[in-house]
């Protein structure tokens, strides 16, 4: 169902031995809502997608890289 999606992520997110995570969205308005939701529910993520600059997507990648932020979020 629609609704228990983010639930279920989150729940899955905090679930013992996930170290990090690379989520596909359709499009960067769900990409992004996915970040806001995550942060919402206590889990570190960045949304990587053509509206980002460049240097907002290396950003992104070297938090993802470090753990910094576990979870990228992307378009499919």
């Amino acid at each position: 169902e629609q609704g228990r999606k983010r639930g279920i992520i989150a729940e899955l997110l905090r679930g013992a031995g996930v170290g990090g995570a690379l989520i596909f969205t359709r499009t960067k308005h769900g990409a992004d809502k996915v970040v806001k939701n995550l942060g919402a529910d206590g889990i570190a993520a960045n949304a990587i997608h053509g509206n980002k600059g460049q240097s907002q997507r290396e950003r992104a990648l070297a938090e993802f890289r470090t753990g910094r932020a576990p979870v990228l979020v992307a378009t499919d």
